[in-house]
């Protein structure tokens, strides 16, 4: 049963036509299916990571969310982080019955100087997220290091931004279905725009910029508390703070949240 979605092959054939390098609902080929190839790149990656106009702070799209857990090991600090990982969108929290608080973020530089000073075991209490090695078919990998070092198995928990895998083949869909699928087309068109038309036209750039920002408004209505933490810069406020936050934002953005 078909889709209505677009494929890869939909995309670079979308944009090749707008270029008129091809007649309508004709692929490239060539050197032209190559250009078509990277614009359509182009404009997913400029899709992947948009700004709410509203609060000018990054949104991160539902779709591209995954949930994590593992145990973790006597004795081991640091743990590889999965390979699509890209950002944390929450804390790390521990299984309920364990009864324990959420750990708190801290950067590498002071997870180090912890160590330093106390080389201590337990339940650890703060995280941090630090790159670890680059390879060159991955990308950067990346590692979550704990302090203190847990004396147990814990079992902990989170939610990440994945780095969706490259189109490749022609029948490849479109991440995100049919709510997204037209906005992700104008970005790849709006790519075009810019890169093949010299700035001559934005007609697709104006586009592309209305949908998704209408789209991040629908993507926020799903999940109200992942509108609340991409309202700001620190996703890891404590409770204060947060309150601190939604009391001084306006009464129509907490309705509309």
């Amino acid at each position: 049963m078909a889709r209505m979605t677009l494929s890869y092959s939909d995309l670079y054939t979308k944009v090749s036509n707008f270029l008129g390098l091809t007649t309508t609902g004709t692929a490239p080929s060539g050197t032209d299916l190559t250009t078509c190839k990277d614009i359509v790149h182009r404009g997913i990656r400029q899709f992947m990571y948009p700004v709410d106009a509203r609060y000018g702070s990054p949104h991160y799209w539902s779709f591209l969310s995954k949930y994590w857990s593992f145990s973790t090991s006597d004795g081991q600090w640091k743990y590889a982080l999965p390979i699509d990982f890209s950002d944390l969108l929450e804390g790390f929290d521990y299984e309920e019955d364990e009864g324990l608080p959420p750990l708190k973020k801290r950067s590498g530089q002071q997870i180090k100087k912890y160590r330093a000073i106390s080389d201590t075991s337990g339940w650890p209490e703060y995280f941090a997220i630090v790159p670890s090695l680059y390879d060159i078919t991955i990308g950067t990998m990346y590692e979550l290091w704990l302090y203190p070092t847990p004396s147990q198995s814990y079992i902990l928990s989170t939610f990440y931004q994945i780095d969706p895998v490259k189109l490749s083949a022609t029948s490849d869909l479109v991440i995100g279905g049919i709510s997204a699928v037209e906005a992700i087309l104008e970005s790849c068109l709006a790519a075009a725009e810019l890169q093949e038309e010299d700035g001559t036209s934005v007609i697709h750039q104006q586009k592309a910029e209305e949908l998704i920002q209408k789209l991040i408004r629908f993507d926020s209505g799903k999940v109200d508390t992942a509108v609340i933490g991409n309202l700001y810069k620190n996703r890891f406020m404590d409770v204060d703070e947060r309150n601190l936050f939604l009391r001084d934002i306006s009464r129509d953005d907490i309705d509309y949240l």
